[in-house]
C-alpha cells in the first residue's frame, strides 16, 4: 500500500471513532500497510490534531463509565490499547465518589431479594470482574443489602 492509500484508510476509521496512536497503527499494519508507512500516517495525523491519545482516554472512560464499568479495567483496557499511563491518569476522574455511586448502580440492578452468602459472593465476584476494587464491591454490596 502506498502512503496515501494508508492515509486514506486511516481517515475511513478516525471518521467513524476516535482512535489511539498505538491503536490505529496496529490497524492500519493488520489492513496491509507497511509499519514504518503506517507509523508516519499516524505521526502526521497526530500532527494535524486527528489522533489523540488524550482525546482517546476521555471518550472511552466515559464510554466505559456509562456501561457501568470500574476504574481498574477501564485502566487495563486503556494500556491494553496503547494509551500512553499520562493519558490514562488526566482521562479518570479524580473524584473517588464516582466509582462507589457506579459499583452501587450495578449491583442494585443486580440485586433482587435478600442476599445469602452465595448470593453476595456471586455479586462481588462480578462487581470485581467489571474492574472494581475490593472497597468499592464492598460498600457497593453493603448499599444493595440496605436497600
Amino acid at each position: 500500500m502506498t502512503e496515501a492509500e494508508v492515509r486514506d484508510l486511516a481517515l475511513r476509521y478516525l471518521t467513524r471513532r476516535e482512535y489511539g496512536f498505538e491503536e490505529l497503527r496496529r490497524k492500519l499494519t493488520q489492513r496491509g500497510a507497511d509499519s514504518d508507512i503506517a507509523q508516519t500516517v499516524v505521526e502526521r495525523c497526530a500532527e494535524e490534531g486527528l489522533v489523540s491519545d488524550e482525546r482517546f482516554a476521555q471518550m472511552y472512560v466515559r464510554t466505559r463509565m456509562r456501561r457501568l464499568f470500574g476504574p481498574l479495567k477501564i485502566r487495563a483496557e486503556l494500556r491494553q490499547r496503547g494509551v500512553t499511563e499520562s493519558a490514562v491518569a488526566a482521562a479518570m476522574p479524580d473524584d473517588e465518589s464516582q466509582w462507589f455511586e457506579l459499583a452501587a448502580q450495578w449491583a442494585q440492578k443486580r440485586c433482587r431479594g435478600p442476599l445469602d452468602y452465595t448470593g453476595r459472593a456471586r455479586l462481588y465476584r462480578s462487581l470485581v470482574n467489571r474492574g472494581f476494587s475490593h472497597e468499592q464491591a464492598n460498600v457497593a454490596l453493603d448499599r444493595c443489602v440496605a436497600d
